[in-house]
């Protein structure tokens, strides 16, 4: 699983500049965001080795980022983003083999790894943020495979993967440098967690290709012994793959760091076909000394890639004619298998018994009991790669009815967007204004906003001009604004707010911020881009025509009065209110 956040975010947000007075401040928030990745980078880091080094450790500090001022909800992309580093490092946690010394994870912390990944899942609701539905519902399939739940987890992956296919992928980063790594991280996260379900050409549609010099090359590699192990144990050939992951692990060697060599060893060895103890002395002491380097090598990225190193070890150990040595080494392993890698122990499974069935077979009439469980086990892995291939049907089933539901839904919604601002359009606003006067409990406000001067901008500059102004003043508004207020494009230069629940005083005084807000936007015509805004309460009884034409003449009362104002009905223009709003 990805998990090399941080570092690259970390220097995007750093390098951000401002042109406007409110430089400092940005760059005081670009800091703190910047140190905040780095210390969920360094957390992530030691909690994702396996073994972890410090397990109680890293989750404390994951933990304490979560709750540092900083990481609040007020920056949904950021909270989100650390959540999601948080819980890819507390399910390969969870991972780790029971037994004596072991994390296994009690009932306080699984119940905190659910929270987290309930507010995730609430984040991407709220704010529409895909990119991080996608590895919310890649981290549910692997919390799925913990407990043996394949067909929950691959419900989740078929979700996961619509969410990937969508055109435009949101995540509300920083910089477009820390978006691409976010979209790399979670073709990552996804690509891995279909290895583990042994779908492993869905995850070759997501794993970059060999030659990008980073992560890709790994995952290439990962990907090919993962593939061609699940080959050889359904009895077809798998040495195709496992050479093609030792070509690109010979071109990754050089620079791979001292986590990822002992894989791309591994490589070597289980690419080579032969089986049993090497026929010359020589043979056998390189076998025996590549068993002692992968045994050094006993820190990895994932329980994936111990399994295989372990694997690996066992095969070199037996080439070197210490078959004991490997039998006890894969025993050890059965004994204790990592949560969330049955595919994988299938093969240790395998590869324990083909040791121990020729170890026992010395000749005579016992090569009819190795000939029988040969073929027992050839019957069983036909029956398994059947199941295989079904099960990858049902995704791809899944994945299809997924795809329909959603380009259903986006249809709907681009129905009810304007196009050129994203905005809700007019006709998703008299559908909300009807819902929320005749649930209101309070009183709602609302607000009929017009943009001072719009035609002089564009009659003197341009209708492309006047399009960026239209936008700017959209993206003003929806920041400034709660989550629940509404706000709409209603035609032209016009835009309409729905505050519920809100007396018209909080709503002026939020109006108000917002004005200041499009003040600050970049000038049009050497003049500052203002609004007239007109508030009014909703009234008991009254219907969405009759609100808005009062908030209209409040708003062309404002404008009369020479504009870049806020008025409440019945009421004088005003500036920015200093009332505050919960």
């Amino acid at each position: 699983m990805a998990a090399d956040h941080g570092r690259e975010h970390a220097a995007a947000s750093s390098s951000t500049t401002t042109l406007h007075a409110v430089a400092p401040h940005r760059q005081a928030r670009a800091d703190a965001r910047a140190a905040l990745l780095e210390r969920t980078t360094a957390a992530v880091q030691t909690a994702t080795l396996v073994p972890c080094p410090d397990p109680l450790g890293s989750a404390a500090e994951l933990d304490a980022v979560l709750a540092a001022p900083g990481a609040s909800a007020g920056e949904p992309g950021l909270r989100a983003l650390l959540l999601r580093q948080s819980l890819v490092a507390r399910v390969l946690l969870a991972a780790e083999p029971g037994g004596s010394g072991a994390a296994v994870p009690d009932a306080a912390t699984e119940a905190v790894t659910e929270a987290q990944l309930d507010e995730l899942l609430e984040l991407v609701a709220a704010h529409g943020l895909s990119l991080f539905g996608a590895d919310a519902q890649m981290l549910r399939a692997r919390r799925a495979l913990l407990v043996g739940d394949e067909e929950a987890a691959l419900s989740a992956v078929a979700t996961g993967l619509a969410h990937l296919e969508e055109p435009v992928l949101v995540d509300h980063a920083a910089t477009l440098a820390e978006h691409r790594h976010n979209v790399r991280c979670a073709r990552r996260l996804a690509a891995s967690t279909l290895i583990s379900l042994g779908l492993h050409d869905l995850a070759d549609t997501l794993v970059e290709q060999p030659g990008d010099g980073g992560a890709g090359d790994y995952d290439r590699v990962r990907l090919g012994v993962s593939w061609g192990l699940r080959l050889e144990r359904a009895g077809r050939p798998g040495g195709e793959r496992l050479g093609e992951a030792l070509a690109v692990a010979g071109r990754l060697c050089h620079r791979a760091s001292g986590v990822q060599r002992p894989l791309l060893a591994a490589a070597g060895v289980l690419a080579c076909p032969s089986r049993g103890p090497a026929p010359t002395p020589d043979e056998r002491r390189i076998a025996r000394r590549g068993a002692a380097a992968l045994a050094a090598g006993h820190v990895v990225p994932s329980q994936h890639d111990r399994l295989v190193v372990e694997l690996a070890r066992a095969r070199a150990l037996e080439r070197a004619g210490d078959d004991d040595a490997a039998v006890a080494l894969l025993a050890t392993r059965r004994a204790r298998p990592p949560r969330g890698e049955a595919s994988l122990m299938l093969a240790i499974t395998r590869e324990l018994a083909r040791l121990r069935t020729r170890m026992a077979t010395s000749g005579g009439p016992r090569r009819a009991a190795e000939a029988a469980l040969g073929d027992y086990v050839a019957d069983l892995e036909a029956e398994l790669w059947t199941l295989h291939r079904a099960r990858a049907l049902s995704l791809r089933t899944g994945l299809a009815h997924d795809r329909l539901r959603r380009e259903h839904g986006q249809v709907t919604a681009l129905a009810l967007a304007d196009p050129l601002t994203g905005l809700p359009n007019r006709r998703a606003l008299d559908r909300h204004l009807d819902e929320v006067l005749e649930r209101a409990v309070g009183s709602p406000a609302v607000a009929m906003i017009d943009v001072d001067r719009f035609k002089q901008i564009n009659d003197t500059a341009s209708h492309a001009r006047g399009d960026e102004v239209l936008r700017g003043v959209a993206t003003a508004l929806r920041s400034s604004l709660r989550a629940p207020d509404l706000v709409a494009r209603y035609g032209g230069d016009e835009f309409v707010v729905v505050l519920p629940d809100t007396v018209v005083a909080d709503a002026a005084a939020a109006l108000g911020r917002a004005r200041a807000a499009v003040a600050a936007l970049p000038a049009a015509q050497g003049r500052p881009v203002t609004l007239s805004v007109g508030v009014v309460a909703a009234r008991a009884g009254e219907g969405p025509a009759d609100v808005l034409a009062r908030a209209d003449a409040a708003m062309y009362a404002a404008k009369r009065a020479g504009g870049d104002a806020v008025r409440t009905h019945d009421g004088p223009a005003t500036g920015a209110l200093p009332v505050t709003r919960g």
